[in-house]
This record gives C-alpha cells, sequence and structure tokens, in this order.
C-alpha cells in the first residue's frame, strides 16, 4: 500500500489482530510486522502508544532524524534499531532507495524483541522455543527452509512452553526472529 506521503510503500506480513489492516477501518492493532521500499526522504509516519523496530534489509542505507532523542543510523543491514512511535522521525536516504523491515507493538498491551539468525545448513535444523502466551514470528530474508522460501513469514504461538524445529536447505539462511510477549492484566495494575 503506498504512504499517504507518497515516499514509499509498504507491505504488511503480519497483522493483529487481522480485522485492524492499515487498509481497513483504523481499529489499533496489536503487533504489525511490515517491508517497507522507501523511494524519498521523508517523514514517518507517527504511531502514538507503539514501539518501533526498524532494520535495512537492502540499499545504502537511512538515517532517522528523531529531534531532540538523537539520530539512529541505518547503514549496515540486517542491525535492528528501536525507537518510539511517539517520536516526530523524519529520514534521509544515503544513496538511493532503501528496503527496510518493520515491527510495532502496541506498548499497553506486549513487549517485543527482533534478532537476525544465521543459520547455516550444515547443522539440517534448527529449534526455537515460544513461551506460552508469546508469539514467535520468522521471517525467510536470506535463503530458504523446507516449506518457506525467502520472502516467507512463519508465526508460531505459544498454547504452552514448547519449541519448534525450522528443517533448512543448502546453503545460509538470515531470518528475522520477533518474539511478542503479552503484557498481562495482572502486570498492569
Amino acid at each position: 500500500m503506498p504512504w499517504r506521503n507518497g515516499g514509499g510503500t509498504t507491505t504488511e506480513l503480519v497483522v493483529e489482530p487481522p480485522s485492524a489492516s492499515a487498509s481497513a477501518s483504523g481499529e489499533r492493532f496489536h503487533h504489525r510486522i511490515s517491508i517497507a521500499d522507501v523511494a524519498s526522504d521523508g517523514p514517518f509516519s507517527r504511531f502514538d502508544g507503539y514501539d518501533r523496530f526498524i532494520m535495512l534489509v537492502w540499499g545504502a542505507g537511512m538515517t532517522l532524524d528523531c529531534g531532540a532523542h538523537g539520530r539512529i543510523e541505518l547503514r549496515a543491514p540486517f542491525e535492528p534499531r528501536a525507537f518510539s512511535g511517539d517520536w516526530d522521525v523524519v529520514g534521509t536516504l544515503v544513496d538511493g532507495p532503501v528496503r527496510d523491515f518493520n515491527l510495532m507493538v502496541d506498548r499497553t498491551r506486549a513487549t517485543a524483541t527482533l534478532e537476525v539468525k544465521v543459520l547455516d545448513a550444515t547443522s539440517r535444523s534448527a529449534a526455537f522455543s515460544v513461551v506460552s502466551g508469546d508469539v514467535c514470528i520468522m521471517h525467510v530474508v536470506e535463503g530458504a527452509l523446507e516449506g518457506a522460501d525467502e520472502g516467507d513469514t512463519l508465526v508460531a504461538h505459544g498454547s504452552s512452553h514448547h519449541s519448534f524445529e525450522l528443517q533448512l536447505r543448502a546453503g545460509e539462511n538470515r531470518l528475522a526472529r520477533v518474539v511478542i510477549a503479552r503484557i498481562s492484566e495482572r502486570t498492569q495494575s
């Protein structure tokens, strides 16, 4: 979907609940993961009440000017950075368009982490734990898994503490791993 300011496009990978998609009626989402293609300098949309994570996946980079909160340099791919959706942020491209991976989470309902896992197929598989109540989301940034090609996204909901196993294909695989941990009502009071 195109941005309101015309500076790029966003492809939603995961949005919870699905009815809160940016193309829907404006319902607040719990969390959203997307890929953005940034074609020009310009302001980021504000998402008050959300914690945001961003990671460069392609291109020469971008600088995020966060006003009184400083600057965030996105120069090297696959290095996650975090900032508040409450901030006024302006992105400036280093040298041409970029593509970035984005995670936003409603901070009143959950916390989140974003990390990159590099898996070598010589191990043939990798296991990841999912704690009860959490959501683990794996996006295949580079490479391919059995049943998941580059660009695919896998979602595992932790109904009880368990792990899930990924079967790897040949070569190196790079995965963006997101864990969403819901804040229980007991910890909010």
